[in-house]
């Protein structure tokens, strides 16, 4: 999940002086955020360090169908082959290492940067084309490779209860990521993959204790969805025929529902974990440190 604090709020002037509000220093050594973070303390929300970095583990199983197929020679054109074979359902599931860096530009406003490795299987299923019924051939693929991408985090919030720290919040995401995929076998180069990530969230944060040797730990629950992107089409050369390819890539549902948590220990450390459900089943853990 992207967007570090969920307790954040605009305010409505600017200012780059150095001011306290009574128990919190206003100014950060970095100049972050560039406007408004004077006014959203006398809100009454507490804005995070703002900047992280932060490690993170996905895993997602999903389907995809290819309903267009093209091959050809090197210099050649390429010809439709649906009339030969149809690829019957493609299943996928991966897991993403990643590490992010990311910065509170206003206090609504995350950017970061990311970069990771990505490694998975794909199982096709392919058979005749006039023989909907007949045999089925399996072949399995494994992929692995280098992925980086920037995005922002859009949030709001609001306190519902006068003199309680609770929060509601809402956060939408967008991240724009490109996977060089290296196939074991099979495929002897596929170019690069551009994915675009969209969820919006909308959650709870409540303070659970106050003043302990780590500081006030807080817990925040949500609910929400996200939208995976994948790109349509797909090129390179199969080297077990040595041919080129176009393949047209679809997503089954590229939907999903998420719900999540996260713990907050003192203003440094941040533990979070999010499950996806639906048509694509993911699991996330991302640990953070702000500073």
């Amino acid at each position: 999940m992207s967007g570090e604090a969920i307790a954040e709020s605009a305010g409505s002037q600017p200012t780059f002086e150095l001011e306290l509000v009574p128990g919190k220093e206003v100014s950060h050594w970095s100049g972050l955020p560039v406007w408004g973070e004077k006014e959203a303390r006398e809100r009454g929300f507490e804005l995070p360090p703002p900047l992280g970095v932060s490690g993170n583990v996905y895993s997602a199983k999903h389907n995809f169908d290819i309903p267009e197929t093209k091959l050809g020679g090197p210099r050649g054109p390429l010809l439709d082959v649906g009339s030969l074979v149809r690829v019957t359902n493609v299943k996928i599931a991966e897991t993403a290492w990643t590490s992010r860096f990311d910065a509170w530009v206003l206090p609504f406003l995350n950017l970061y940067a990311i970069a990771g490795y990505v490694d998975g299987t794909a199982d096709i299923g392919v058979r005749p084309a006039m023989l909907p019924i007949g045999p089925k051939l399996d072949i399995h693929l494994e992929y692995e490779g280098p992925t980086v991408g920037l995005g922002g985090t859009l949030a709001a919030g609001f306190n519902p209860i006068k003199d309680r720290p609770t929060i509601v919040f809402g956060l939408a995401d967008l991240n724009f990521t490109q996977t060089f995929l290296d196939f074991k076998r099979l495929v002897a180069s596929l170019d690069a993959v551009d994915v675009v990530v969209f969820s919006m969230r909308l959650g709870v944060r409540e303070r659970i204790l106050q003043n302990s040797s780590l500081g006030d730990v807080y817990v925040s629950l949500w609910g929400g969805a996200m939208y995976q992107g994948v790109q349509e089409i797909m090129t390179g050369r199969l080297e077990i025929l040595d041919l080129d390819y176009r393949a047209k890539v679809e997503a089954v549902n590229p939907w999903n529902t998420i719900v999540g948590g996260r713990l907050e220990i003192g203003e440094n450390i941040y533990l979070t974990v999010e499950v996806g459900i639906g048509d694509r089943e993911s699991l996330m853990l991302e640990a953070s440190f702000r500073f």
